[in-house]
């Protein structure tokens, strides 16, 4: 058993995690052409091979791209003639360039004498030497640093820094630089020998800087450091090049090139380098967390820190108002009143937000990163708002009051809702009243919840119950429905099931039953002849028993009674037109008006002795029979074929005895 130490600084930075949004934004959106990424957009080879499946390639050369392409341009950066190439050839671009790059491209353009040091050979320094505007020399080191001011002819310089590069030999440069001194003629340097003068700009990312420091603090305390992330990441390296240097430490790009023996160490540190997916992060975590680990992570902050204020001072972990200075296309900029502007991501905003967003709004934001070089700071919207969502949700929890939220995710075990930008778990067993409730089919509604039990501790879990909210509405509506039913009572309810002898109708908390005799004036085999699961009726209450709790109710209108049709239509001695039905010994079944039948009786079929009743009438046949009893009580017809034939036999005499009649 081992104690895991999970930096705070894990995922992409704030450069990465811009391009990969707009990115995938736009190519799911906004294009139809070719796409390409001028070399990988970021150095992992797990993001690359997700855009090659969307159809994303990847291009070293501007030749490759097609007239009509779409390129995006990677958060190392590209000079200016690349893009004036990708625009001469007909190719629209999107600059995904870090905004700590872009600074570092402005001040190239602007100096005659320009060193970078870093890495000649990454992409982000090729970049910043093509748009500089005179001479630029890279240094990998200190060494370097000192060879090319200490060689004449000596003037004025400016030093800026890859934004991934190693800090602590940035740290070293600097303080050689910082050591200069200017005499009567020229400049010199700690060890009094000639040098240039030097104007230092500390582009050095924020991120670099702050996992570069935690790793170095990590490795002076722990057995053993994981670093997580892709082996042609810059910034990845270096946090394993700090690491190793102090303690054991292995350089994974994911979970399956863990050490099996990490049982052995006491304390474990991991951190992830600027370009690694958080899901490959999670992987490693929850694969060392099988091992029984003891985890503390950046949920360990303490909260009442972060709502302190401060109107002078911009420290990580403050709550601050800004004033929005300016909209861009990718982050809301904010006057903080002090020496830092603010930045929040424009993907912390919903569209309505953005709709409504404009110049010299306040905002209340979570200060996550500040860099007092570079005099930024990086701001959440979204993590104050949760923040404050999280001490209503505490609110609800003693209150009990009733929240409301939308099912955003399911997942094993129940769903997850987002109450006042919190997550809250509300386990199958609370997701409704029923237990076989399909839970995917609940997916993007509205609910309302309760919350039952908040974990104040180092994870922070909330769990709610929507079936608690459901059961107290489904009791004060049956307690209604009891107190206010009475016979001959009409209700709009829902068929909640069918079965072979009615339907159960759910007419608000209260489920009564329509037999299935009750469900229509014609004989039915079965309700689903006439109704279906889920839908909504008009009901009669028949009777009811509050003792039992049950309910007989009717669905068949009095209006649709075809004894009432019968009387209006027919009456005794009428002849009407009649279909058989059925064959009995004694006589034949046939139908009057639909939902009635009559009977003929075997002596009333001919006007001759019928021995067998299917010697004279077959189902189906269409005959006359004369109504010769109806008993409205008893709800019964007799009718005569016999009485209509002779009826119709006189009506023939008749007529032929006035066919004979001459004047």
């Amino acid at each position: 058993m081992f104690e895991l130490i999970i930096s705070k600084y894990l995922g992409y930075c704030f450069g990465v995690s811009r391009a990969m949004k707009t990115l995938f934004d736009t190519i799911s959106t906004q294009h139809n052409g070719s796409v390409y990424t001028y070399g990988p957009i970021i150095h992992n080879r797990r993001i690359t091979d997700q855009l090659e499946q969307r159809g994303v390639a990847v291009i070293e050369q501007i030749d490759q791209a097609e007239p009509g392409s779409l390129v995006f341009i990677r958060t190392h950066g590209v000079s200016d003639s690349v893009k004036d190439q990708l625009c001469d050839k007909g190719v629209s671009y999107v600059d995904l360039t870090c905004p700590y790059v872009q600074k570092i491209h402005q001040i190239a353009r602007q100096c005659s004498h320009l060193i970078i040091a870093g890495d000649i050979d990454h992409p982000e320094v090729q970049g910043i030497v093509g748009d500089a505007a005179g001479n630029c020399d890279v240094v990998r080191s200190l060494a370097e640093l000192k060879e090319l001011l200490h060689t004449p002819p000596f003037f004025l310089r400016t030093l800026v820094v890859q934004t991934t590069f190693q800090m602590e030999e940035w740290m070293d440069m600097k303080k050689y630089v910082l050591s200069f001194r200017k005499t009567a003629s020229d400049w010199t340097d700690s060890e009094g020998l000639a040098v240039s003068p030097v104007t230092v700009c500390d582009t050095i990312c924020s991120s670099t800087y702050d996992r570069q420091r935690e790793v170095k603090q990590m490795a002076e305390t722990c057995d053993f450091i994981v670093i997580v992330g892709d082996k042609h990441s810059s910034n990845t390296k270096k946090l394993y090049e700090l690491a190793s240097a102090r303690c054991e430490a292995c350089f994974i790009e994911d979970f399956t090139e863990l050490p099996h023996n990490l049982g052995r160490y006491k304390k474990i540190g991991l951190s992830a380098g600027a370009s690694t997916p958080d899901s490959t992060i999670e992987e490693v975590i929850n694969n060392m967390n099988e091992n029984n680990v003891t985890t503390m992570s950046d949920e360990d902050f303490d909260f009442a820190q972060a709502l302190e204020t401060s109107l002078q001072v911009t420290r990580v972990g403050q709550r601050k108002t800004g004033v929005v200075s300016v909209i861009g296309s990718n982050e809301v900029q904010l006057e903080l009143g002090g020496k830092h502007t603010g930045f929040i991501p424009l993907s912390e905003f919903s569209e309505e937000e953005l709709s409504q967003l404009k110049v010299g709004d306040e905002i209340d934001a979570f200060v996550m990163k500040v860099s007092d070089s570079e005099g930024t700071a990086l701001m959440s919207k979204k993590k104050l708002d949760s923040i404050k969502g999280f001490e209503k949700i505490e609110a609800a929890k003693e209150s009990g009051e009733i929240l409301s939220g939308k099912v955003a995710e399911v997942v094993k075990g129940g769903l997850v809702v987002y109450v006042n930008s919190v997550r809250v778990f509300i386990p199958a067993s609370q997701s409704s009243l029923r237990r076989d409730t399909d839970l995917e089919a609940m997916r993007g509604q509205d609910v309302r919840l309760r919350i039952i039990e908040v974990e104040n501790g180092k994870r922070r879990r909330v769990i709610g119950s929507i079936r608690s909210v459901l059961k107290e509405e489904r009791d004060a509506s049956q307690a209604e429905v009891w107190a206010n039913i009475e016979e001959g009572k009409v209700y709009t309810g829902v068929v909640k099931s069918l079965a072979s002898f009615g339907a159960f109708v759910d007419i608000g908390g209260v489920d009564g039953l329509v037999h299935i005799s009750d469900l229509s004036w014609s004989k039915l085999k079965h309700p689903s002849e006439v109704l279906a699961e889920g839908q909504t009726v008009e009901v009669v209450v028949k009777s009811f028993d509050p003792e039992t709790h049950k309910i007989s109710l009717s669905y068949k209108k009095d209006a649709d009674n075809p004894w009432l049709l019968l009387k209006e239509k027919y009456q005794v001695g009428d002849v009407i037109p009649v279909k058989v039905l059925k064959l009995m010994t004694y006589g034949a079944f046939v139908s009057v008006v639909p939902g009635i039948d009559g009977l003929v009786h075997i002596s009333q079929i001919a006007n001759h002795r019928v021995e067998k009743v299917s010697d004279a009438l077959k189902v189906g046949q269409e005959v006359n029979a004369k109504i010769i009893e109806i008993n409205y009580e008893t709800q019964k017809i007799s009718l005569s074929i016999k009485a209509a034939l002779e009826e119709n036999e006189d009506l023939s005499s008749a007529d032929d005895e006035t066919a004979g009649v001459t004047e």
